[in-house]
C-alpha cells in the first residue's frame, strides 16, 4: 500500500486515484482493490466516502465535465466578443493535450462507449 500523503484526506486520495486510473485504464478496467491500493487506503474508506465504485466514478465524470467547461470559459474570458478566436484557442488547447502521449480522448465518450446500456448510472452521468 502506499504512503499516505500528508494533510490530504482519504476522500482526495481516492479521487485522485480514480480519476488518474479510470483516465488511463478506464473505469470498467479498474478495480476497487487497484484504486484504493493506489490511493493507499482501505476499501471500506472509499465506502465510507463514495458509497460504490459507481458513485466515485460520476464524481469522477462531474470533474472531468468541469475542466471541460473551464477550458471553454478561459478562452471566452481571453478573447471576449469574439467567437471565432474563441474556438480557434479551445482546439489549440485540444490539439496541444491530444499531441502527448499519454492522451486518452475524452473522459466522458469514453465512460459512454465503455457503458452500452443507457440506463447504467455511469452512462447516464457521463451523458447529462
Amino acid at each position: 500500500m502506499k504512503r499516505p500523503t500528508p494533510g490530504v484526506s482519504a476522500a482526495e486520495r481516492i479521487r485522485n486515484s480514480a480519476r488518474e486510473l479510470f483516465y488511463h485504464n478506464g473505469i470498467r478496467g479498474v478495480g476497487v482493490e487497484e484504486i484504493v491500493q493506489n490511493a493507499g487506503v482501505t476499501k471500506p474508506s472509499l465506502y465510507r466516502a463514495y458509497e460504490s465504485k459507481d458513485g466515485l466514478a460520476a464524481v469522477y465524470l462531474d470533474e472531468f465535465y468541469g475542466t471541460c467547461r473551464t477550458r471553454f470559459e478561459e478562452a471566452e474570458a481571453d478573447f471576449p466578443d469574439d467567437p471565432r478566436s474563441q474556438i480557434l484557442a479551445y482546439f489549440d488547447g485540444l490539439a496541444e493535450r491530444a499531441s502527448s502521449p499519454t492522451y486518452r480522448g475524452c473522459g466522458l465518450t469514453n465512460a459512454i462507449l465503455e457503458f452500452p446500456d443507457r440506463d447504467h448510472s455511469v452512462r447516464r452521468e457521463a451523458r447529462d
